[in-house]
């Protein structure tokens, strides 16, 4: 399933309208999955299918190889200086120190600041085995230093891998 959100401001409005779409999305081909199965699903009512969507989501559903992928989106958390100074700071490198040692695990598949958003990055790890995205929230919240001191703050997000370069490995 797949859920797009998108947000925007008409004209001679202030305030912004959200608009949302819930498009169903079959991850299996079809000789995989009962066709009448899915047709009762959905005959249940939208409440039943994202409940089942979430409830995927919440225990960080891995991609077809059985690895738990997440994304963590990080930025200025309440000890964190003003401004450009964060990357400054003595306690930036207590992150640095995190990434290294999930890339020394095998985790890290990519980190960075994003550019248009000045103090925030994103993380991607990429966790053997299903269902590991208690394991990633620890990892992100208790072992980032940065993390559990304040200085940054971090959202886990579980990401679905619908299709990679055949350049990252496995």
């Amino acid at each position: 399933m797949q859920v797009i959100v998108t947000v925007t401001t008409p004209p001679g409005r202030k305030e912004p309208v959200s608009t949302s779409a819930v498009i169903p999305v079959q991850d299996s081909p079809a000789s995989d999955r009962d066709p009448a199965a899915a047709r009762a699903e959905y005959q249940q009512g939208w409440p039943v299918v994202l409940s089942r969507y979430c409830d995927d989501m919440a225990r960080g559903v891995p991609d077809a190889d059985g690895e738990t992928w997440v994304a963590l989106l990080h930025r200025p958390g309440p000890a964190a200086p003003e401004g450009a100074a964060l990357f400054e700071d003595p306690r930036f490198e207590e992150h640095l120190a995190f990434l290294i040692r999930m890339r020394d695990a095998g985790y890290l598949v990519a980190a960075g600041s994003l550019s248009d958003a000045p103090g925030e990055g994103m993380t991607i790890l990429r966790l053997p085995g299903a269902g590991q995205l208690d394991r990633a929230t620890e990892l992100a919240t208790k072992e980032d230093s940065s993390v559990a001191g304040g200085f940054f703050r971090v959202t886990v997000r579980p990401w679905r891998v619908a299709l990679q370069s055949p350049a990252l490995g496995r």
